[in-house]
């Protein structure tokens, strides 16, 4: 079982919980146009609205990975920018923030059972 969780939501900030309990692992795809990530009253621009990552924090059962990367072309399955996550840890971009593929969903890929607390930055994201 895997779940999605909003733990806060602003005009300029998302921070979201996600995590899964199967043993085998799964993948779990965050879009940018989701309602974790869209609030009820913004609304997602093709190439114009952008979510940076800021933090994340992580746990994973030993010598278990996570792969959090950015999907480019859901078609060909083409993705990019692959953050390796093993075991648990803490990564904050103090001073800035990961805005490569800015504009294209997020993909996390596990090979056990996990959880990631990812705060992200949000913008170009326009009121109803």
């Amino acid at each position: 079982m895997s779940s999605i969780h909003t733990l806060k939501n602003t005009p300029n900030e998302v921070v979201l919980k996600i995590y899964s309990t199967e043993a085998s692992g799964e993948t779990i795809s965050a879009n940018l146009d989701s309602s974790y990530i869209t609030s009820s009253d913004e609304r997602f621009v093709g190439t114009e609205s952008k979510i940076t990552i800021r933090e994340m924090h992580w746990g994973a059962k030993h010598n278990k990975h996570i792969d959090v990367t950015r999907v480019t072309d859901h078609s060909s399955n083409t993705v990019h920018g692959h953050y390796y996550l093993v075991n648990n840890g803490t990564h904050n971009f103090d001073g800035f923030v990961d805005d490569t593929y800015a504009n294209t969903d997020l993909r996390i890929v596990s090979d056990g059972p996990f959880h990631l607390i990812i705060k992200l930055g949000k913008s170009s994201f326009p009121k109803v």
